[in-house]
């Protein structure tokens, strides 16, 4: 169950993108891959978050870099945000839980 809640949290949120090959299935541009995982996903929360989650919290950081210890996702997400913001890619970022599942709801 907690999982779960984690996994709405992360992926329901408002102005989620829940169809991001949508354009595309319909003669529109190819999808950008990074860019559909950085808008099909949100991070929350700090620190607190990133303990009692294990980083599950970062899920934008985890969907671009699968592969890296999540211990790395806070010192990496101000950059990502700086890219996504350079390259008009909608980040969501929620600095606390409540307000990710109030957005959710």
């Amino acid at each position: 169950l907690t999982l779960a809640i984690l996994f709405a949290l992360s992926h329901n949120f408002e102005n989620a993108d829940r169809d991001p090959t949508y354009q595309t299935r319909h003669g529109g541009e190819p999808v950008c891959w990074f860019k559909a995982q950085v808008e099909t996903s949100s991070t929350y929360g700090g620190f607190v978050s990133g303990c009692l989650t294990g980083g599950l919290n970062h899920q934008v950081e985890h969907h671009l870099f699968p592969r890296m210890s999540s211990a790395w996702y806070p010192y990496i997400a101000p950059t990502v945000r700086r890219v996504c913001e350079k390259h008009g890619v909608r980040y969501a970022y929620y600095p606390w839980v409540w307000q990710n599942l109030i957005s959710t709801v």
